[in-house]
């Protein structure tokens, strides 16, 4: 008989499996994404303790997760965590820098400060909102005139006016949208009838194996209160549904009136808020902001 091995109480335990008991945490990468980054990109991941701290490099910008047990480490080991994973990373490599998602908003005074000193700034505030269940069938009828079809790589500019005309502060890049069009065929443009102008546009993926999620919406200035909006979701829901999903996801901002009624209406409900920070990785940049951030605080003091 072979003897049973035992494991002694202070062997050690790999990132992702520490990442998973973090109190304070956010680390949306499945086991099996945490490995090909802990395998191919091992300096994108920084273990201090129980604090584990991840930058995984998107198309044009860092996404940084982290998982820390709780907000006292957080506090005292961000700055130096954040201190060997930022140096690795250039303005070319990131254009629209290291972004950071709070998804507990009662945590906000508790976290930022530390943000702040690291030279992160507020993007957004947000609501996640969830649909349990997709219907059994959603009718998308578009108004006359307007038509919707896949995307291709020549509407990348069509596409990116849209994004920058809809939107206050966009956050991806035209080598972002270049490169969902090409690898991501769930990318529409709505056309307006008789012309070739992008009147909206909604960007579609996958979150998790039963869940989809909208990562786009966007109808231009010029063609809203027509019913684009509300189409181009009932479309998504049974886009959705064909691809063997049950439920949806998205995420809005908290003072966007008219598109949580619409989201309502199609029987989504909040399920959490919180906020967006980002981090330029330009040299110049980080000090102004820095000082922008001490000039505030003796302002408010």
């Amino acid at each position: 008989m072979k003897a049973i091995r035992r494991l002694s109480a202070d062997a050690p335990v790999d990132a992702y499996r520490k990442a998973q008991r973090g109190s304070l945490r956010r680390m949306p990468l499945s086991e099996a994404e945490f490995r090909v980054l802990e395998r191919e990109r091992p300096e994108c991941i920084v273990v201090e303790g129980d604090a584990v701290l991840v930058a995984e490099p998107r198309t044009d910008r860092i996404d940084l997760h982290y998982a820390f047990p709780d907000q006292a480490p957080f506090s005292k080991q961000f700055a130096p965590m954040l201190g060997r994973l930022a140096p690795r990373f250039t303005i070319s490599d990131a254009p629209f820098g290291i972004n950071l998602r709070l998804g507990d908003i009662k945590l906000r005074p508790a976290v930022e400060p530390a943000l702040f000193a690291q030279a992160f700034e507020v993007t957004r505030e947000w609501i996640r909102m969830e649909l349990e269940q997709l219907p059994t069938a959603h009718t998308a009828a578009f108004p006359e005139g307007f038509a919707l079809r896949a995307a291709t790589t020549s509407d990348v500019e069509a596409i990116v006016q849209l994004i920058y005309d809809s939107f206050e502060d966009p956050t991806v890049s035209p080598r972002g949208w270049a490169e969902a069009v090409v690898d991501n065929a769930r990318l529409v443009r709505l056309l307006e009838g008789g012309s070739s102008r992008a009147a909206g546009l909604v960007h579609l993926r996958p979150e998790d194996a039963t869940t989809g999620y909208v990562s786009e919406l966007a109808v231009h200035p010029d063609f809203q209160r027509r019913g684009l909006g509300e189409a181009l979701m009932r479309w998504s829901l049974s886009w959705f549904r064909q691809q063997g999903l049950r439920r949806a996801a998205l995420t809005t901002s908290p003072d966007n009136e008219r598109a949580i009624a619409l989201y309502r209406k199609l029987g989504f409900t909040v399920t959490e808020q919180g906020v967006d920070y980002r981090r330029s990785l330009d040299e110049d940049e980080v000090p102004q902001t820095l000082e922008k951030h001490n000039l505030a605080q003796r302002t408010n003091s």
